[in-house]
């Protein structure tokens, strides 16, 4: 006899507990926020995932071009003339002790812009990626902004000294060699600001 009080009462706060849930809207309002909470950053996660695919698939869509592009402003010839000319790039040797001269043909009308594409081309390094490039001259003093890709894996001061090398230096010979460029000075950016090793 003295269970039966305590098994009654429980049952009387389980039966009053269930009534109270079914007459108000609580329950509703309380599950709503879970669910919401859940499904939002599963559907936000999947948004950034596909809006940063295309970006990057559609990049290299452009022939044989490296996952590099090179962005220029208001340069409009690639239609109206596709005249080529030989170019002379410079690249690192295997023993990482001296620049060997190559020959490669490009746009005439986007020359040098096309010429450092050939460089960065042939300087691809594990677990480091550029998402473009531009190439700027003023007063003989050429500025070629590298960006890196927000997922490279590495980063400019993470390359080797060899690599380093191979990449600015490359980048630099080609620049200042070539004849008609006027080039006499060579400054590498990431997005505006000043590579620093």
């Amino acid at each position: 006899m003295a269970r039966f009080p305590n098994v009654f009462l429980g049952l009387l706060v389980a039966v009053g507990l269930t009534l109270a849930g079914c007459n108000g809207t609580e329950p509703t309002d309380v599950a709503a926020p879970p669910s919401t909470t859940v499904e939002e950053p599963a559907a936000e996660t999947e948004d950034y995932g596909e809006d940063t695919i295309p970006e990057v698939t559609s990049e290299p869509g452009d022939g044989d071009q490296p996952p590099v592009s090179a962005q220029s402003d208001g340069v409009d010839g690639a239609d109206a003339d596709t005249e080529m000319v030989a170019v002379s790039i410079y690249v690192m040797d295997d023993s990482c002790s001296d620049f060997q001269a190559e020959s490669v043909e490009v746009l005439a009308d986007q020359a040098m812009t096309k010429a450092v594409g050939e460089v960065l081309d042939r300087h691809r390094f594990e677990s480091f990626k550029l998402s473009g490039y531009r190439v700027n001259v003023e007063d003989s003093k050429a500025i070629v902004d590298l960006r890196l890709a927000e997922d490279s894996e590495r980063q400019f001061s993470s390359l080797s000294s060899c690599e380093q090398q191979g990449l600015f230096g490359g980048l630099e010979e080609t620049l200042i060699q070539h004849p008609t460029w006027q080039v006499n000075q060579v400054e590498f950016t990431n997005r505006g600001a000043e590579i620093v090793l």
